[in-house]
């Protein structure tokens, strides 16, 4: 337990000292804050890095962006999925104009037919009235 003690204390000196020996430059853009570091700050940094002192820095930032990357791409396959299924049931819709369509041109042929139909009644009635008239006035 001590020596844990003892390697804790050491670790939180290090980065003590650290901050203390490589203060950045704050600045702030667009409401987003960027440290700023020396050309010698720098090399330092990429040193301890290099030694891998700040490992685990790294692999949880790696972490959280193969999370937002799955998560992105889980979010895509959900979307295309949906795009397919939309997809399908326009060309159902499309699929039951074009029948419903077919059926109205095949009532208004029948309606068409039923009205010549009925037209030349009209005019055989018509005629059928003219000769009879005209054979009640000849008798």
């Amino acid at each position: 337990m001590k020596r844990w003690m003892i390697l804790m204390g050491w670790i939180i000196m290090g980065f003590t000292a650290f901050s203390q020996t490589l203060k950045p430059t704050v600045l702030t853009v667009n409401l987003d804050t960027n440290f700023c570091f020396t050309i010698p700050q720098s090399k330092i940094i990429a040193e301890y890095i290099i030694k891998g002192q700040f490992a685990d820095t790294l692999e949880s930032q790696y972490n959280k962006e193969v999370k937002l990357h799955e998560a992105k791409a889980e979010n895509d396959l959900l979307i295309q999925a949906k795009l397919q299924q939309t997809i399908l049931h326009l060309d159902t819709i499309v699929g039951n104009n074009e029948a419903s369509m077919l059926i109205l041109k095949n009532q208004i042929e029948l309606k068409d037919k039923r009205l010549k139909r009925a037209k030349w009644q009209k005019i055989a009635l018509g005629t059928a009235w003219v000769l009879t008239a005209f054979a009640i006035i000849l008798k």
